[in-house]
This record gives structure tokens, sequence and C-alpha cells, in this order.
């Protein structure tokens, strides 16, 4: 922010007086003196920083997006009904296998016919 023409005037006459009263400390204060502090030194370089860095602010959180939907597990899909009206998920009237009997259990069976 630029200083108004009535504050330049009041700067310079405080520097004057301080010259006139003490010279060293002038000398010394003017080591730090900078020609116009609101003037940016580069402005090549400060152009480009921001978009450089919100280029690289987009790309990670585009990766994490990636990354983040590539480790999600899918959600299961519905069965469609099998044609008859039964599905997988029913269970089966087939009788054909007999129901496992643990070792070392009798297991009674019907008399066969003879003939």
């Amino acid at each position: 922010m630029s200083l108004r023409e009535h504050e330049r005037r009041i700067l310079a006459e405080i520097e004057r007086r301080l010259s006139e009263d003490a010279p060293e400390l002038a000398d010394r204060l003017g080591s730090f003196k900078n020609e116009d502090p609101d003037v940016p030194t580069d402005l090549g370089l400060r152009k480009w920083r921001p978009w450089v860095a919100c280029g690289l602010i987009a790309a990670v959180t585009a990766a994490l997006l990636v990354l983040l939907f590539v480790l999600t597990p899918s959600a299961p899909q519905p069965q469609e009904p099998r044609p008859g009206g039964t599905s997988e998920n029913s269970e089966s009237t087939d009788t054909t296998e007999p129901d496992p009997v643990p070792e070392g259990e009798a297991v009674e069976r019907p008399p066969e016919p003879v003939g």
C-alpha cells in the first residue's frame, strides 16, 4: 500500500531532522532502506507459484479419489430370480443325498424289499 503525499512529506521531514540530530543513527537506519517495499522484486516468480500449489493440491486430491474408488469393495448385486420361481437362495427340495451321520453312530435303515 502506497503512502499518501502528506504522509510522505511527514516522513521526509522526520528523516531530515534525524540526519541533523543523530547522523550516526541515521546511517545505521539507512542501511535497512528499501526502494519501495510495495513493489514485488520478481513478478515472474510470484505469478506461477500459486498455480503450482493449486495444481499439486488438485493432483493429490484426484489421486486419493481414484485410490478410494479402486480400494472400496463393491456392493453385492441383487440376483435375478430363476425361471420357475426358484432362486439360488431357496432351499433345495432334492433329497437324493442322505444327511451326513457322524462317525460311530448307528444308522437305522428300513429293510430292503426282497424280490
